[in-house]
């Protein structure tokens, strides 16, 4: 499996975050990919474009759906988090 994904940052605030990515596994390769994620419990919910969804249609998600959150994890570890007064979770953005 060959995955590599990048946070749109200009458009991600937690809990929502945007990412491009490619994957290529299984006789699938989806070059320029783009799928939504949003941190809500009691499971995170992910939405992929249009042509992305008609591509993964057949294929066990559950790989790329875990490689995504873990693309959001990272983000979030490496930029730093900080909460606000009111608990909210603000993102400090390099």
């Amino acid at each position: 499996m060959d995955f590599n994904a990048e946070v749109i940052k200009e458009v991600s605030f937690d809990p929502y975050f945007k990412i491009k990515f490619s994957y290529e596994a299984d006789g699938i390769i989806i070059k320029r990919g783009i799928a939504e994620v949003t941190r809500k419990a009691p499971k995170p919910v992910i939405v992929f474009d249009a042509e992305t969804e008609l591509r993964i249609k057949h294929v066990d998600r559950s790989k790329l759906e875990l490689e995504l959150l873990n693309t959001v994890i990272n983000h979030i570890f490496s930029n730093g988090v900080k909460r606000s007064w009111k608990g909210n979770i603000i993102l400090n953005t390099a």
